[in-house]
């Protein structure tokens, strides 16, 4: 019995690996988008155009 190429590229990871990545890389992305709001958000409106 032959694998054809579909099989190859299927079988790659298990389901609950790439679940898991899929949630790591979604919490990442999370992570990197409040960081920076919640400093902008601490910032005075005045200061911001001083930093430009």
């Amino acid at each position: 019995m032959t694998s054809g190429p579909s099989d190859l590229v299927v079988d790659v990871r298990h389901a609950p690996v790439l679940g898991s990545l899929a949630l790591a890389g979604i919490v990442i992305a999370v992570l990197g988008a409040i960081v920076p709001a919640r400093g902008a958000a601490r910032t005075p409106v005045a200061a911001v155009p001083h930093n430009d």
